[in-house]
């Protein structure tokens, strides 16, 4: 599945430039995002609260 998917992501890349950033910025935004929810479950879970 991970090869399909590098292989989908070359294609891409050799077909347009920019259609291959603009999936590299959605895919980088989205690992971020998931990033900042899974650390403020954590947080949460030990019972730390961020400002507010």
């Amino acid at each position: 599945m991970i090869e399909s998917i590098n292989e989908y992501l070359a294609a891409i890349y050799h077909l347009n430039k920019a259609q291959y950033a603009l999936l590299v910025v959605a895919l980088m935004s989205v690992v971020g995002v998931s990033v900042g929810l899974f650390t403020e479950i954590i947080l949460r879970t030990l019972g730390i609260k961020g400002e507010q």
